[in-house]
């Protein structure tokens, strides 16, 4: 298939909505769902070499690609592997080690883009030449990591180009696979028996389900940006439809059997239950070592990411901060990453047990971010959490309550329209870690309201300063403008769990929906995603509330978040029904 048409065949798979499909009944705990799967209409491409087993030596100083990095070693390239999991279905992998016969720890690169896909391409931020062009999207490159003494084994998932199966997404099923997977490689006469996993993004996010399993052989993770709850972090966040990336990674999955359709589920599950739920992991599971990267710019990783950080039970667990993007910094950090490796996977005594805990960004949007700055824990022990009061007079940010209780109305389905609170720093200040929003709302017309809250930086001028980050889709030369942190919630789901809920952060059940009564009103929290911003004196810190997502530059091709705004709202102010933002203020270092 030539690349357009190939091109056309994945936008007809991202606009259908009646692809053949069949349902499944599927057992999840106490509770039987039906599973709808959507029928591949895909197919692997003339660019796809096909399965064919063989075994191949890399010299070095070959060259595998337009603008590759030649090799600095021999590397012997077993391509097609098969791997048959537990029950019976067989995929293929492709593993990359060292020529010899001396055995070496493996680093997986589990995702279902495809082992043959190699490149990210600007503008994302990584230049071909300095990759071997062996390296699965996004994850480790076997050009660095084999002349370091490592296997890199890089598996088709399951359903996806021509291995068997129907494809699963981020639930106990794919788990299992990745246990699978570990537990092969372990048993391979090359491999030392330790097993490592490597990555970011679906690569990340397949690491924390894996290592959820405690596989025997698995030593070490080092997710690199990923979600950890695929309802609360990226499908249904807020309890707002939001699937239109994850369409784009079902075009994607190329392949002759059957997906897992989770837009449709989406449509037919919009609250959680026990199909959703096991696609949260089961982070309190993970004990094995950890270095675990996160940034302040993805709406897709950085909340679930920092979140895994401090819910895993690993003693041994670092975590760093990046400002950048997570393309870039993958290969950028490798030497850094080998350290931690070689430690876990070869017992070498390095001293990384003297790596900071945490290496931390904040940012600086008017000035220059700081990077690596060294602290024992996320969120900093020392935080300040100050609730910031809505005023009416003013439309500020205070910390007084204001006495009188009022009102501000916009156009909840105009994408123009917005309220804006101010709050203006008399000192230089930071505000790093997470963010809560509590807000009383009332609608005029509609039984139901999304919201889309930003707390943002202005220079004294009041022009909005958002976070410039470059490497990111679309970005281009000039970066790209994000604005966070931020967060969303339809108000239906303002349910809360009490006992996991912090002012900082609130966390919904997503399992009710309280419609709301037009002129009543009610009280919303909602948890903004993290981020570390410097302030100079003079400098603001924005809040607004708006009926529609504003960060659509990342993903402009994709369609919106589907909203359910009609008409007027409203947010009170003062009094009885005060709204504020609790924002993490962290003393001068």
């Amino acid at each position: 298939m030539k690349k357009a048409e190939k091109q056309n065949s994945t936008q007809k798979r991202q606009e259908s909505e009646m692809a053949e499909q069949k349902i499944v009944k599927e057992r999840f705990g106490e509770e039987e769902i039906e599973v709808i799967y959507s029928k591949s209409s895909c197919f692997p491409d003339e660019n796809h070499p096909g399965v064919k087993r063989e075994t191949i030596l890399l010299k070095a100083g070959s060259v595998h690609g337009e603008r590759a990095a030649p090799l600095t070693s021999d590397i012997l390239f077993e391509k097609d592997v098969p791997v048959r999991l537990r029950d019976g279905v067989v995929i293929f992998a492709d593993v990359f080690r060292p020529a010899g016969d001396g055995a070496v720890p493996a680093i997986i690169a589990y995702s279902p883009y495809g082992k043959h896909v190699h490149s990210l391409h600007l503008p994302w931020g990584v230049p071909d030449e300095i990759l071997s062009n062996l390296q699965k999207q996004e994850g480790p490159d076997p050009g660095f990591w084999v002349p370091q003494g490592y296997a890199v084994v890089q598996p088709d998932a399951r359903g996806t180009f021509y291995c068997y199966g129907d494809n699963r997404s981020f639930g106990t099923a794919e788990a299992k696979d990745g246990y699978d997977i570990v537990e092969w490689a372990a048993a391979q006469p090359w491999c030392s028996g330790k097993v490592a996993m490597a990555g970011n993004s679906y690569l990340a996010v397949s690491q924390f389900l894996t290592a959820s399993l405690r596989p025997p052989h698995l030593a070490a993770i080092a997710p690199w940006e990923g979600f950890t709850d695929f309802y609360r972090h990226t499908n249904l966040n807020g309890g707002i439809p939001n699937f239109g990336f994850q369409k784009r990674v079902d075009a994607e999955k190329e392949g002759f059997t059957w997906y897992e359709n989770t837009a449709a589920m989406a449509e037919k599950y919009p609250c959680m239950n026990a199909y959703w739920e096991d696609k949260r992991t089961k982070l309190e599971n993970i004990d094995v070592p950890a270095y675990i990267v996160a940034s302040y710019v993805s709406k897709f990783h950085t909340y679930g990411t920092l979140e895994a950080f401090g819910a895993i039970a690993s003693k041994e667990k670092w975590l760093r901060v990046h400002n950048t993007h997570e393309w870039p910094d993958l290969y950028e950090y490798q030497p850094d990453l080998k350290k931690f490796f070689d430690r876990f996977l070869k017992g070498e005594e390095n001293g990384w047990e003297k790596t900071p805990r945490v290496r931390l960004s904040v940012l600086d949007t008017t000035g220059e971010d700081i990077v690596n700055r060294l602290e024992t824990d996320f969120p900093l022990p020392d935080t300040e959490y100050r609730n910031l009061y809505l005023d009416s007079d003013g439309h500020t940010l205070s910390d007084a309550l204001p006495a009188k209780e009022a009102k501000e109305k916009y156009c909840a389905d105009d994408r123009k329209d917005f309220l804006e609170f101010t709050f203006t720093f008399e000192e230089p200040a930071e505000t790093t870690g997470y963010f809560g929003a509590h807000l009383w709302v009332e609608t005029e017309a509609s039984d139901d309201l999304d919201l889309f809250v930003y707390a943002l930086k202005a220079d004294e001028t009041d022009a909005l300063r958002p976070i410039i980050v470059h490497g990111a889709p679309s970005s281009g030369f000039e970066g790209l403008k994000l604005y966070s942190p931020c967060g969303r919630l339809r108000a239906s789901f303002r349910e809360l769990d009490e006992e996991k809920s912090t002012q900082a952060k609130p966390f919904h059940t997503f399992r009710v929906r309280k419609k709301l009564t037009p002129g009543v009103p009610v009280r919303v929290d909602i948890p903004l995603w993290p981020a570390g911003i410097k302030y100079k004196k003079g400098e603001k810190l924005k809040l607004i509330i708006s009926g529609y997502e504003w960060n659509k530059e990342e993903w402009p091709d994709l369609k919106p978040a589907q909203t359910v705004n009609k008409g007027n709202a409203f947010v009170y102010t003062g009094g009885d029904k005060a709204s504020y933002l609790t924002a993490p203020f962290i003393p001068k270092r």
